[in-house]
């Protein structure tokens, strides 16, 4: 069985997190690399853990999830499902990036300079929210739904 180090995703992941300035990363690799692992992991509840990842961050397909569309052989991850965990890795980056700035965001004013940075945390709530429904559109959330019950006649039931 094949398997793919989730760490091949980093770059994508950067691009779609906008850290693509490659002598000032605002992140490091290994926190990118945390993060797509927790994806992966996250996303097991919407796939019924079509993938599985093992303790050295590798990658493979759960044989017995039946639904993949291409051989192993084109990739361990189908590249549709590329896209759905750098979104869901880039949620986590961001929305632990946010909590950590949370306390920085706030506007001051004297008598000569104002000063406000919360537009920019108004953004980046934006950008969390259009992420969220990116995914949303991509791949249907886990619902905590009762299974749907079965209709029987009353006359099936033994008489006693």
């Amino acid at each position: 069985m094949a398997s793919v180090a989730v760490d091949t995703l980093i770059t994508d992941l950067r691009l779609r997190i906008g850290d693509i300035d490659s002598a000032n990363y605002r992140y490091l690799d290994d926190w990118l690399y945390i993060a797509l692992i927790a994806a992966v992991k996250n996303l097991e509840r919407y796939w019924g853990s079509k993938y599985i990842v093992d303790s050295d961050g590798y990658v493979t397909r759960n044989s017995e999830y039946a639904n993949f569309e291409f051989e192993e052989s084109d990739g361990v991850i189908q590249r549709k499902d590329e896209n759905i965990i750098i979104i869901m890795a880039a949620l986590f980056v961001l929305e632990g990036s946010l909590e950590s700035s949370a306390w920085s965001i706030g506007s001051w004013r004297d008598a000569e300079v104002a000063y406000s940075n919360i537009e920019a945390g108004k953004l980046r709530t934006a950008t969390l929210r259009n992420l969220k429904e990116e995914l949303n559109s991509l791949i249907k959330p886990p619902s905590k739904r009762l299974s749907s019950g079965s209709r029987r006649s009353i006359l099936e039931y033994p008489h006693y």
